[in-house]
């Protein structure tokens, strides 16, 4: 499943235009990755993925790991010392990332900040409830919720229940 275009030039968009973190909630996240790396080759747009088990990776080569990347907040320590324009993708962060972030949290948002040459955007399950991302970051929203979907059914359109 692939996002429209549309809403990979709005991630695009918003990205480029960031002024603080950013997280997406959605239950689409293989989709999220599949439109960044898109917009990677696209753009030449440089974007780094995090894998807990590895580190940050180029989206698009997906081998070596950057160097001491492996946990997320030495991901983001790396992020904060960059020097040419890049977005650094979280994804799927489970309860042992999220307590590390909250057991630095005081800290933890000066690694959090965006300049003119990083930007961060966590993928988050819509089920997940982080509060800090919330209330610090700014939301991509994909698609509007409130937008009612309608289906053919014998020759009429009536309200999609899906």
């Amino acid at each position: 499943m692939s996002l429209p275009l549309s809403a990979i030039n709005t991630i695009e968009k918003k990205i480029r235009a960031a002024t603080n973190f950013q997280y997406v909630s959605s239950q689409k996240t293989d989709a999220i990755i599949d439109a960044l790396t898109q917009m990677s080759a696209r753009s030449g747009m440089a974007v780094y993925i995090w894998m807990s088990n590895a580190g940050l990776v180029n989206i698009r080569s997906r081998q070596t790991p950057l160097p001491a990347t492996r946990s997320i907040l030495e991901a983001l320590k790396y992020a904060t010392k960059n020097h040419y324009f890049a977005v650094y993708v979280f994804p799927g962060i489970n309860d042992a990332d999220l307590l590390e972030l909250k057991s630095t949290l005081p800290s933890a948002t000066a690694y959090l900040n965006v300049s003119e040459n990083t930007r961060f955007l966590f993928l988050m399950d819509e089920a997940m409830n982080f509060n800090f991302l919330k209330r610090n970051a700014e939301e991509i929203k994909l698609e509007n919720k409130h937008v009612k979907k309608y289906k053919l059914r014998d020759a009429k359109w009536v309200v999609s229940n899906s």
